[in-house]
């Protein structure tokens, strides 16, 4: 058998297939409305609409203050209070008594 002879067979025993004039369009719309469904899709729609929402002046305002709040809050709850420690250094700072008295303890 000759190179011919075998491109022939082979191509009888993989006959090529027919598709209608529309089955790529078909495909691509399936494919199209599964995508729509699809989680990051509705993710990305969802933002979508978050984001205009946020872009009207009344929420971005409502949103500019609540997060103001929130970090001002946040920061005084995680600092430690000081202002006792801090007072006494500052009286010790300008009470010369209260100095020379701490440097005569032994």
């Amino acid at each position: 058998m000759n190179d011919d002879e075998i491109d022939y067979l082979i191509r009888q025993t993989h006959p090529k297939p027919e598709f209608s004039a529309s089955f790529q369009r078909e495909v691509w719309g399936q494919i199209a409305v599964v995508e729509q469904h699809s989680w990051p899709a509705q993710c990305k729609q969802w933002s979508q609409m978050f984001f205009l929402w946020l872009a009207r002046p009344m929420p971005a305002v409502a949103t500019v203050a609540v997060m103001l709040t929130a970090g001002i809050s946040l920061g005084n709850l995680t600092t430690p209070d000081q202002s006792e420690s801090m007072r006494a250094a500052y009286i010790e700072s300008i009470n010369p008594l209260k100095a020379t008295h701490a440097s005569m303890q032994p």
